[in-house]
């Protein structure tokens, strides 16, 4: 029999009532907030008395007892929640489909993330703690050089996918096995009857803490981590068991204030253990028994609350927040320890330093998730799914409007810089000068040109999935974004590296775009409906050309020379940036009439 068959035979039939369903918006609630709760957990270990990445020159001896509100359980519900969706997720697919949807979406953020996000976090602890004196790159090289790599490449907060990924993988076997999994989840469902429901997760929780913590900690190492995995890995599958069976819930919903009482109680002991000089006699053993009575009653205070009131709370909201938990949990570290970084040297009060960390972590988060949710591109890097073609022309529009607006953009802080800069001489000076050293106020400039970079590259990922829309020429369409995104970096570089800078260079790179019009030209052959788009293109690519020729002296030697080299790289400038405007226009409105019907079938 077929696997499918096998699923849609067993299962159906043993599930209990109300178990197919799509989602629980009472656990989304949770994640969410356990989500945020994490972000306000790292924040606080900047202040903490505990060596963390990077820490602000406050330190508060009471949050070492104060992160003890959250830092028992909040992990440990987590993988819990992941457990339960799983289940869930499986109920109405197969094995085989939940291992290729849960590894597609696993696997793209954690490589993206520790080759993209993690190297600026740990050079910066580098940097910080005096371990490393150079720049950004050579640490990346260093990191993934092979000695680097022999050491082991720092995950930092990813480590939480890595156990996600091999957790999945791990309780693949238990979902092929329908009528196993309902045996087990039956056997919970009788054993936690009454109060049981409460004591025995507890002294689980109890056993492993005495057994296992002392001699291994938490390492957060996947090969070294066995009280962890007897933790994680036994709350992600309670989590899968549990989810469906209804009488659990009752049971927890029943007691949901004795469990918020005795949450209450163990946190308190916990934290005063923590504090007390005496809270580790007797080998340790009261202060561990408390810490899993803790761990327990809290996650199972929130689950009975959340079950009873959170069920159908299913919001816009709720929708919008839970799709970003996962760029923003991403992004918040990264976010977070830069901005500690750069705010340091200020020396601010703790608590408006505190203030600005919570909201540039929050907010600089959610601006991630705000970019990343309409760039297809990225989305996988993000763990965000795919979007359908309808999204994907909307998004396309959107950016090739900033395609439209960067030059105009660029123009008008070009024009106000000059403004800003009495005497400057358009024919002899260049316009990097405007944001150097002898420029009144080269902030004008250097955020203009910034901007615009910012713009550009977005612009070239409208280009692509113009291109892609239009004839289905997906390689042409990533060449083309590739052009625009590295001739944006080169503007965003020369804005953040004012001349005479050698790094200011880097505005060569916008050279590149130069190519744009060829692989548009060549991407747009078969569409027959945009003739003055491509004879416009062929233009741009001829006079830029030219330019090129002429201002690097091969043709004409002397005729561009000291007292008009101003004007010929006006002139350059204005065919490099205004040929993207006419394009991007153009394609924006070919765009809204559709695909061609020939691509879209």
């Amino acid at each position: 029999m077929p696997l499918r068959a096998r699923r849609d035979a067993a299962p159906a039939a043993a599930e209990p009532a109300g178990a197919r369903i799509a989602r629980r918006a009472d656990l989304d609630w949770i994640r969410v907030a356990a989500f945020g709760l994490l972000i306000l957990f790292h924040v606080a270990l900047v202040y903490a008395p505990y060596d963390w990445h990077i820490q602000s020159t406050h330190r508060f001896d009471w949050l070492r007892e104060a992160i003890l509100l959250t830092g028992p359980w909040r992990l440990t519900l987590l993988f819990l929640v992941a457990g339960s969706a799983l289940r869930l997720m499986s109920l109405r697919r197969t094995t085989a489909e939940v291992t290729q949807s849960r590894l597609a979406r696993l696997m793209p953020p954690l490589l993206f993330g520790v080759v993209c996000l993690v190297p600026l976090q740990s050079w910066i602890e580098a940097t910080d703690k005096g371990f490393w004196s150079d720049g950004l790159l050579p640490w990346v090289a260093q990191e993934f050089s092979l000695a680097g790599l022999a050491n082991g490449v720092p995950v930092n907060h990813l480590w939480f996918l890595v156990y996600l990924t091999a957790y999945t993988v791990a309780i693949l076997p238990l979902m092929a096995r329908p009528a196993l999994m309902e045996r087990l989840g039956a056997g919970l469902e009788a054993a936690l009857g009454g109060w049981r429901v409460l004591a025995l997760p507890a002294l689980y929780l109890i056993a492993i803490r005495l057994a296992l913590y002392p001699f291994f900690g938490v390492t957060n190492r996947l090969s070294w981590d066995w009280y962890n995995h007897a933790l994680s890995l036994g709350a992600f599958a309670f989590g899968f068991l549990i989810v469906t069976r209804e009488g659990i819930w009752r049971e927890l919903e029943q007691r949901r204030w004795t469990s918020l009482g005795l949450a209450a109680g163990s946190l308190a002991l916990v934290m005063l253990q923590e504090w007390h000089p005496g809270g580790g006699a007797f080998f340790g053993i009261p202060r561990n028994a408390v810490f899993g009575v803790a761990q327990w009653v809290v996650i199972a205070a929130i689950l009975g609350f959340g079950s009873r009131h959170l069920r159908a709370a299913n919001s816009p909201v709720l929708r919008y927040l839970n799709e970003g938990i996962f760029p923003c949990y991403l992004a918040h570290q990264t976010i977070l320890v830069a901005a500690v970084w750069l705010l340091k040297p200020a020396r601010l009060p703790a608590l408006p330093e505190a203030l600005i960390l919570t909201t540039v972590t929050f907010g600089g988060s959610l601006l991630v998730y705000e970019i990343v949710r309409r760039v297809p591109l990225m989305r996988p890097l993000w763990g965000l799914k795919p979007l359908d073609g309808d999204a994907r022309a909307a998004i396309g529009r959107a950016l090739l409007r900033l395609g439209v607006f960067a030059p105009a953009f660029a123009a008008a802080a070009v024009v106000l810089a000059t403004l800003a800069y009495p005497g400057f001489n358009h024919a002899r000076q260049y316009l990097s000068e405007l944001g150097g050293p002898t420029a009144p106020l080269p902030l004008i400039f250097n955020v203009g040109v910034l901007a615009a970079g910012l713009m550009a590259g977005l612009a070239g990922v409208g280009f692509g999935l113009a291109i892609t829309r239009l004839t289905g020429a997906k390689l042409t369409g990533v060449f083309t974004a590739i052009v625009f995104i590295l001739a944006g970096y080169g503007l965003v570089a020369a804005a953040l590296y004012p001349w005479p800078d050698p790094r200011h260079l880097a505005i060569n790179l916008a050279l590149g775009i130069q190519l744009a019009p060829v692989l548009l030209l060549w991407a747009l052959r078969p569409v027959r409906d945009l003739p003055r788009l491509k004879w416009f293109l062929a233009a741009a690519f001829v006079a830029m050309a030219l330019l090129t020729v002429i201002t690097k002296h091969l043709l004409m030697p002397g005729l561009v020379n000291d007292a008009n080299v101003g004007w010929w790289e006006r002139s350059y400038a204005v065919i490099l940036v205004g040929w993207v405007a006419v394009a991007a226009y153009l394609l924006e409105r070919r765009l809204e009439m559709g695909a061609p019907e020939a691509n879209r079938a």
